[in-house]
C-alpha cells in the first residue's frame, strides 16, 4: 500500500489515508486515473521552472513565447497529465452560495454545523479527524461518503491549495 497523503496545513492529524474499497466509485465517474495519479506523491512544484513559464506567458495569445518556440498547453494537454476525462457532458449550470454546507453534508455526511456565516468550508482538523479511515463494515454509502471526502481532500488540499490551510472549500 501506497504512503497516506499528507497534508501541509496547521493541523494536528497530517494525513487522509486511502483505501481500495474507493476505486469503483472513482471508476464510475472516471475520476480512477485521476486519484492514483496524486494519492501515492503529489508533484513537486519547481518554483523556478514555474517562474520562467510566468514570464514567458502571454495572455494576449493564451501561449508561452520560449527560446525554443512558441508552445501552448491544450485542453487535452492538461487531461493527459491530470488522467481527467473531458469527454462527455460538460458540467455547466448555476452556481449559488446558499445550501453548499447541506449539499457537502450530504455528500460526505454529518459536518459539523457552520459557526458563522463566514465559514468558507468543512474545517479540515473535522474532516481529517472523522473522515481519515473508512470503517471495514462500513456499508456501501458510508464508504461512498468516505471516498467523496477524500476527494475533497485531495481537490482542496492536495491538487488546488489555498492559503487558508484550515478549510476544505465548499465549493
Amino acid at each position: 500500500m501506497l504512503p497516506p497523503l499528507r497534508m501541509k496545513g496547521n493541523t494536528k492529524v497530517t494525513e487522509m489515508k486511502y483505501n481500495n474499497c474507493y476505486e469503483p466509485y472513482y471508476r464510475r465517474v472516471g475520476l480512477l486515473g485521476f486519484v492514483l495519479r496524486f494519492k501515492s506523491v503529489p508533484p513537486t512544484l519547481v518554483h523556478t521552472a514555474l517562474t520562467s513559464l510566468v514570464d514567458h506567458w502571454r495572455p494576449e495569445m493564451h501561449s508561452f513565447h520560449l527560446p525554443c518556440g512558441e508552445m501552448t498547453v491544450t485542453l487535452e494537454d492538461f487531461a493527459m497529465i491530470m488522467a481527467l476525462p473531458i469527454h462527455g457532458q460538460a458540467l455547466i449550470g448555476r452556481v449559488e452560495r446558499k445550501n453548499w454546507p447541506d449539499r457537502v453534508n450530504a455528500l460526505i455526511g454529518g459536518c459539523p454545523p457552520m459557526k458563522n456565516n463566514r465559514t468558507s468550508g468543512v474545517p479540515l482538523p473535522w474532516l481529517l479527524t472523522h473522515r481519515v479511515v473508512c470503517p471495514q463494515d462500513a456499508d456501501p454509502r458510508t464508504v461512498e461518503q468516505y471516498a467523496r471526502a477524500y476527494l475533497l481532500f485531495l481537490l482542496t488540499e492536495v491538487v488546488f491549495p489555498d492559503c487558508s490551510g484550515d478549510n476544505a472549500l465548499w465549493m
